[in-house]
């Protein structure tokens, strides 16, 4: 959902194939995120802060031991949560923006 990739592409090299391998390491790190995420996202107006914290949620959805990643009825309560975050802060941008 981040990247806009598929998450195995068997079109790619061998070491590129498996999203998750590949991305994994840098999602916690909002320099290395930012080369990663979807253009389109960017484009549709979501806050740099909502995408950290949907990639902290991708991050433990990943984990290799299944009692570390979250429920799904988790991720749904913590997704709903990223949306609220994201319009919240879209207002507070345009209302500065309104100020200047």
């Amino acid at each position: 959902l981040l990247t806009g990739r598929r998450a195995v592409d068997l079109n790619q090299g061998p070491n590129d194939q498996n999203l998750v391998l590949q991305v994994r390491h840098i999602l916690n790190d909002r320099k290395k995120l930012r080369k990663v995420i979807d253009p389109e996202m960017a484009r549709n107006s979501y806050t740099i802060q909502s995408i950290v914290m949907f990639a902290n949620l991708a991050s433990r959805c990943v984990r290799a031991e299944s009692n570390e990643r979250p429920s799904m009825a988790d991720c749904v309560k913590e997704i709903q949560m990223i949306i609220y975050t994201n319009s919240k802060g879209l207002g507070m941008v345009m209302h500065s923006l309104r100020l200047i």
